[in-house]
């Protein structure tokens, strides 16, 4: 999915880049007092905002709705480079944004069907930083 130009973040342009070459990530939420970590399948960065898609009915999906703070977290194939994004997760209530998703994603309506919830995760902080010498790049999203 692309975005109008003047909605789109240098920076989120190449954590996108990253993420579409690395195209699992591993997903942080809480579940009570303990961190729970699984692998998801990458979609995309929507007007700065990481997309995921789930069932209502599934742990991921209740955890995210008692406390939205989520982190993902991708490396390299190779093990040069890491990316972390931190932010917080909200069900999209805009149908045109989910519209335009399921068009561009179709599988997950297929997967989950009446039970779909599509998340927009806000950045709190995003960073990428290489193993293999180099400077991390990181940037803090002020509200």
């Amino acid at each position: 999915m692309k975005e109008s130009k003047e909605k789109s973040d240098p920076f989120m342009n190449e954590a996108a880049a990253f993420l579409e070459k690395n195209t699992v990530i591993y997903l942080a939420t809480y579940d009570g007092q303990s961190p729970r970590v699984r692998p998801v399948r990458y979609t995309v960065i929507l007007d700065n905002k990481l997309v995921l898609a789930t069932s209502a009915k599934k742990e991921l999906s209740l955890q995210i709705e008692k406390n939205p703070n989520v982190e993902i977290s991708a490396a390299a194939a190779d093990g040069s480079v890491f990316l972390r994004y931190k932010g917080k997760a909200v069900a999209c209530k805009d149908a045109e944004i989910k519209a335009k998703f399921l068009a561009d994603h179709p599988k997950f309506q297929k997967l989950f069907g009446e039970n779909l919830v599509v998340y927009l995760v806000e950045p709190e902080r995003v960073g990428i930083f290489p193993l293999k010498g180099g400077q991390p790049k990181t940037k803090k999203f002020v509200k």
